[in-house]
């Protein structure tokens, strides 16, 4: 599932992600925990943290990286 379509609030794990060096730089990693604190309306863009820092990434983006919602 894409990070994308996940619901608000919710903890998940990433399974895999594009080579963007921007997403690493920021601390994205295969198997890393995020958590999702909003989506903007009308294909705004995800806001995510990961540890204490939040992120907003486009929706061109999120759609690109796939993960599943941590049990």
């Amino acid at each position: 599932m894409s990070l994308y379509t996940m619901k608000k609030k919710c903890q998940c794990i990433i399974e895999s992600l594009p080579e963007v060096p921007l997403l690493d730089a920021m601390g994205f990693r295969k198997g890393q925990c995020i958590a999702i604190k909003t989506k903007q309306p009308f294909g705004g863009p995800v806001v995510v943290s990961i540890g204490n820092r939040s992120f907003a990434l486009a929706r061109e983006l999120a759609e690109q990286i796939i993960v599943k919602e941590d049990a």
